[in-house]
């Protein structure tokens, strides 16, 4: 295996010191670069072939094997590598008493059944789709090798990923959450709100901005309410000590959805985002504005008998039937979300105001609703998660690796493997080659010394 990258790197020498010269006399150090990739890309390929054909042999040669698994054929495969595709030929194996077929050396590598995409090309390809559509996405993950948005859509769609808890419980006597929803385009022109959830410990100044300490967020489209706040009271309850857990505040526009968590968080009150409320006092006051700021008056002193009043007052001198149907549906707003206005007086000293809008824009809308597009449910769904699962710090290629099935039964010829594989590289390593015999005078050395010194 070693043997044949540096055979490799030795046949490309004269190309590749030709190009070191060539960015020298030009500046240039992409010319080499570029060139010292395709070399090196070429060496990648060749390694993780022989690392795949070297464990077949040793199955192939290993008297244990022998005795479990019947060689049925030697059958050519696939896979797409960082280093771009690679071709290779492996036995295909039948078990003799269970009858089922096997790629052992497949099997054992982590390569699975059926798969031409290896897991770190697979990481990539969810990463990039994170942020680019699935036909740039698949552009992106390998030079020279397009992987089509369909097979892109797929990874993404097959994988659920989510960022495990720490077992160690923090004590934290108050909690935020905050939640909203996006308005994302869907097939035959309908409009569907995947869910925003996050839950957080309050802010925090670094120079001149704000924002959120330990913010988690929790995202979907397809669950029910009930099923999103279990997740939530769960990521709560592994995380924080509840003993000490006083108060909880729940932020948003006060949709239903959004009260539903009032009955599955514990210790919870909620609290009105004011940005809505101020949508609602603005549509109400649009001809009459002169009563903005006796409204908000009112609100903050938490007198809802003189906000009633006044707004009796603007229906009164408002003629148009319209408006005043605008009027009566922004008194009976605040009427229905009184409790969430008023926690601003009761609990001003813990009160610190709900960004949801932000992060909306931020975890779902820079992806799914700002640009022209239309999804499925399920592509929402799953993108929903995805988002949230990057806006938490998840590490994809970590998640796909303990998300594998591992068979255990092929543990048993683990030191057969290894002891095969470490042979062929001593064998490579005492083979002499002419790049390790270069030495001093040699190489890169004496052709920076010409182009220097002449």
């Amino acid at each position: 295996m070693i043997n044949s990258i540096l055979q490799i790197i030795i046949e490309n020498k004269e190309k590749l010191e030709k190009s070191f010269k060539e960015s020298i006399e030009s500046g240039e150090i992409t010319m080499f670069s570029r060139e010292l990739k395709e070399v090196l890309d070429d060496a990648g390929k060749e390694a993780i072939i022989k690392a795949i054909e070297d464990t077949d042999e040793a199955f192939f040669s290993a008297m244990k094997r022998k005795k479990e698994y019947e060689v049925k054929e030697k059958s050519k495969k696939h896979l797409l590598t960082e280093f771009g595709n690679i071709e290779f030929k492996v036995r295909y194996y039948q078990n003799k008493k269970t009858k089922e077929y096997i790629h052992l050396a497949t099997e054992k590598l982590g390569i699975e059944k059926y798969s031409r995409i290896d897991t770190n090309v697979e990481s990539k390809i969810i990463e990039l789709s994170n942020d680019l559509s699935y036909s740039k996405a698949g552009r992106k993950v390998v030079n020279n090798d397009k992987i089509s948005k369909t097979t892109v859509m797929k990874k993404v769609r097959k994988r659920e990923l989510k960022v495990e808890t720490k077992l160690e419980k923090k004590e934290k006597k108050i909690l935020y959450i905050e939640a909203d929803e996006d308005h994302v385009s869907t097939v035959g022109d309908k409009i569907a709100m995947p869910k925003l959830i996050y839950v957080h410990e309050g802010r925090k100044r670094i120079g001149k901005r704000s924002m959120l300490k330990e913010v988690h967020y929790i995202g979907c489209l397809g669950k029910n309410s009930e099923e999103v706040w279990l997740e939530v009271a769960e990521y709560i309850a592994d995380k924080y000590n509840s003993e000490e857990l006083e108060k909880v505040y729940i932020s948003g526009d006060g949709a239903g959805w959004i009260k539903e968590g009032l009955n599955w968080i514990e210790k919870s009150k909620f609290v009105l985002d004011k940005y809505h409320l101020m949508k609602y006092i603005n549509k109400a006051t649009m001809e009459h504005k002169e009563y903005r700021s006796k409204i908000w008056y009112n609100i903050n002193i938490g007198d809802n008998i003189s906000l009633e009043n006044i707004y009796k007052e603007i229906i009164e001198i408002t003629e148009d039937e319209g408006k005043k149907k605008i009027i009566e549906e922004s008194w009976k707003y605040i009427e229905n979300q009184w409790e969430g206005i008023e926690i601003y007086e009761t609990d001003r000293e813990n009160i610190i105001g709900c960004s949801a809008e932000g992060h909306i824009s931020h975890v779902y809308a820079d992806r799914m609703s700002s640009r022209p597009r239309t999804w499925s449910e399920d592509g929402i769904d799953k993108m929903s998660r995805l988002r949230t699962f990057t806006a938490n710090k998840g590490n994809i290629y970590e998640e796909l690796i303990k998300s594998k099935k591992i068979d255990t039964k092929l543990k048993r010829y683990d030191k057969i493997v290894e002891r095969n594989i470490k042979a062929g590289i001593k064998a490579s390593t005492g083979t002499k080659l002419p790049i390790i015999e270069i030495g001093k005078k040699g190489g890169t050395r004496e052709i920076l010394k010409k182009i220097l010194y002449g």
